[in-house]
């Protein structure tokens, strides 16, 4: 099984109109409402990528939470991991498009633990895959717990790109945002992990446990564009977790995970660019074609 430790969020988008402002005021052009939290989009994209998948996390005691949970579950997410937390309201990540700006109040999701994951449930065939939303106590805990019995650990470091070398001993993969290499820095003496920076144009560059560096390059058709990035990285790593979980060797699911993220470029949003298994299959085919 894949286990998705993360954030579940009610994700809103606001396109701001700078020249309807008011004082203090300004006047939304329009807005969307989904589900948002990396955890939530990452459990999304390894379900739609075929992997059995499980999410553990923490929303609200209200009605927005059973609407996030029940789209979940449509795709085949398994939420019996999710608790609730009392008086506390699911949390809400913002996004103002002219400004490029998100904020984040992570709500019930910042009570997310890890001795909310039943331990029985990860096996060395098991994928465990976490971001740096939550707290990194917590985090280090369940990979603890996750390397005692075998599993396979994957962090996303992002958005936050702090980790010590103490969490890092525990993870196999490490997949970043090219912006944290400088935050990073020198990793050569984590011989066990093999580390992917993700760039903002699509590429991405890996670096292997020998130490060699090798760049990517993006999924270039004529039919996909680059041009709503928003969902890529959540699309990349929930794909990425299936790949393996499936028994794919590195090169496979890196290029499945670099189309996944190239389609959900193609689409505005994250839960509704995430694309399915059989889109990346026409897409790999169609690219190899070419």
């Amino acid at each position: 099984m894949i286990l998705v430790f993360g954030s579940i969020l009610q994700s809103i988008t606001l396109e701001d109109d700078p020249s309807s402002a008011i004082g203090k005021t300004s006047f939304a052009s329009q807005y969307s409402n989904s589900v948002g939290g990396k955890g939530a989009l990452q459990a999304l994209s390894a379900a739609k990528a075929g992997g059995k998948t499980a999410l553990v996390g923490r929303t609200g005691d209200d009605e927005l939470a059973k609407h996030i949970l029940m789209r979940l579950r449509k795709h085949g997410v398994i939420t019996s991991g999710v608790a609730k937390a009392e008086h506390t309201q699911t949390g809400t990540s913002t996004h103002i498009t002219n400004e490029g700006r998100t904020i984040i109040a992570l709500g019930a999701s910042e009570k997310t633990t890890a001795e909310q994951i039943p331990e029985e449930v990860i096996s060395d065939r098991s994928i465990v895959l976490t971001q740096s939303e939550l707290d990194m106590d917590e985090i280090k805990t369940m990979f603890e717990i996750a390397k005692d019995k075998g599993a396979v650990t994957i962090l996303n470091l992002s958005p936050k790109y702090e980790v010590d070398a103490e969490t890092l001993k525990l993870v196999d993969y490490l997949i970043a945002p090219a912006a944290a290499k400088e935050k990073l820095g020198d990793l050569s003496a984590h011989t066990h992990l093999t580390t992917i920076f993700l760039e903002k144009d699509g590429s991405c560059e890996l670096r292997l446990k020998t130490g060699a560096s090798s760049p990517i390059p993006k999924i270039s058709l004529d039919n996909l564009k680059w041009a709503y990035p928003e969902g890529t990285e959540d699309a990349f790593c929930g794909t990425f977790a299936a790949c393996l979980y499936a028994g794919l060797g590195l090169d496979k699911a890196l290029i499945r995970s670099l189309v996944a993220a190239t389609l959900s470029a193609t689409k505005p949003g994250g839960y509704d660019s995430i694309p399915y298994s059989d889109d990346v299959n026409e897409t790999l085919k169609a690219f190899q074609q070419g």
